[in-house]
């Protein structure tokens, strides 16, 4: 059954939904793929426990992470099989372990702010007739968070996830004002913040995404210009078409920058993320300046891979 399961799952990330984008998306194509964790060697495991974490917030955090591990993948399932760290049944492949400490501090100070100080009829409800810079009593609060954590492989107990999450919240208000958000909300904030940033570590994650195509026509033919802008535009309502047609442009215009760039994007709106890898390295040397848009896209396919290897290796095992 799980040999099953994996194999859906790598069918299911090599297919990338590519529709041509609305007003909002003028000129690109709208994308939604499977990116796979920073750390891939803990997104292989299959199965983790959350262990107790320690702090007077651990709990708090404990059940965030929880739940966000729990969001289910591009399958509908969540990555990992979440199952009890300690107890009867198989152990997990993993246990995720920590400490969450955080702490509070209150200042006074004393702030010049412009106040009315002289109503009409000397009432409070009067129109303000008069105003001056006066120093009214404020407080300034900080809030810090710092969350430690370790993710540790059952099998050779070697830890293969490690960091540190911390957090800072700073907020001021004077007399006659209330604070923004209670220490409570801050601190909630914070947990749910660290939680997602701990999923992004260490699961894939699904994204839909919108990538420009490149309009430049410098250094090509200026009998093609206007076809090329005419193709540009072709994508918003046939975009295989424009493809098509962008191939063929390809082979009167070899080696142009826009040509080659727009071919790889093509290639990575069809799924064919090998071919959109070749391309997207071509054209990073021939759009020049370092870090481009083919040197993003080369990038970003890198890590479309990697999920879909990951998967791979995961139902093969």
């Amino acid at each position: 059954m799980r040999t099953k399961r994996f194999g859906r799952r790598v069918a299911l990330c090599a297919v990338v939904m590519a529709i041509a984008a609305g007003p909002a998306h003028a000129e690109a194509v709208k994308m939604t793929g499977k990116f796979a964790a920073p750390n891939r060697e803990a997104a292989m495991l299959e199965s983790l426990g959350i262990d107790r974490f320690g702090g007077g917030d651990g709990r708090q955090l404990e059940m965030a992470i929880e739940r966000a591990l729990s969001q289910p993948d591009i399958e509908g399932r969540p990555h990992f099989d979440l199952i009890g760290a300690f107890g009867g049944g198989p152990a997990p492949d993993g246990v995720l372990s920590g400490t969450v400490s955080s702490g509070v501090q209150e200042n006074r100070f004393k702030q010049k702010q412009k106040r009315c100080v002289e109503r009409e009829g000397g009432k409070d409800s009067g129109k303000c007739i008069k105003e001056a810079e006066v120093e009214v009593d404020c407080t300034r609060r900080v809030v810090d968070l710092n969350a430690d954590l370790r993710l540790t492989r059952t099998a050779d107990r070697r830890i293969v996830y490690s960091t540190a999450k911390p957090r800072r919240d700073e907020v001021s208000w004077c007399r006659g004002q209330n604070p923004p958000r209670t220490t409570e909300e801050t601190v909630r904030g914070m947990v749910l913040d660290v939680a997602g940033e701990v999923r992004r570590d260490i699961a894939p994650v699904v994204e839909t995404y919108s990538i420009r195509f490149r309009e430049s026509t410098r250094g090509l033919p200026k009998e093609l210009n206007r076809p090329f802008k005419d193709i540009v535009k072709q994508t918003q309502r046939d975009l295989r078409g424009a493809c098509a047609a962008w191939e063929a442009m390809d082979g009167q215009a070899p080696n142009h920058p826009s040509i080659t760039f727009d071919l790889g994007l093509c290639a990575e709106a069809a799924g064919d993320y090998r071919r959109a890898l070749d391309l997207y390295r071509r054209a990073a040397p021939l759009i020049g300046g370092g870090a481009n848009e083919a040197v993003t896209g080369a990038e970003r396919i890198d890590r479309l891979l990697a999920a879909q290897e990951d998967d791979a290796a995961r139902g093969r095992r």
